[in-house]
């Protein structure tokens, strides 16, 4: 074996929220796409995973993205994971794959909601770094 080995370190990461509504997104570069992961709630795993692919939209005017996803069978993980992984392949023009894992018993309809604000806030704030970043 060599010991050139490649390490891939996260070139951003955030949280957002409190306790059983927190929630973290960890982004590491492969040098050709980026590399997700998005967990939080009382029980983090692995529920599904998405694949965004850029592509100039069909309208002619700007970006949209290709997503292929894989939901563990009853997960709805994959729900929050697309809008992420769209958003920062069509932002970032660079194919995203994104891991996600968020659970806590027995959430209210806000808290939910409030999940779903974090992982939008978590998206726009690693876009504005990133792009900083250019």
């Amino acid at each position: 074996m060599s010991d050139n080995k490649l390490i891939y370190l996260p070139i951003w990461q955030g949280k957002e929220g409190k306790g059983r509504c927190q929630i973290s997104l960890i982004l590491m570069d492969t040098g050709n796409g980026l590399n997700g992961l998005l967990v939080g709630g009382e029980k983090p795993h692995v529920g599904g995973v998405v694949l965004a692919i850029p592509r100039p939209s069909l309208s002619g005017k700007g970006w949209s993205a290709d997503a292929y996803i894989m939901p563990v069978p009853g997960h709805k993980d994959v729900d929050v994971a697309r809008k992420v992984a769209e958003t920062l392949a069509r932002e970032l023009r660079c194919s995203v794959v994104v891991t996600a894992g968020i659970h806590s018993d027995h959430l209210r309809p806000e808290e939910l909601n409030e999940i779903i604000c974090h992982c939008d806030t978590l998206t726009q704030t690693a876009l504005a770094s990133l792009n900083l970043k250019d």
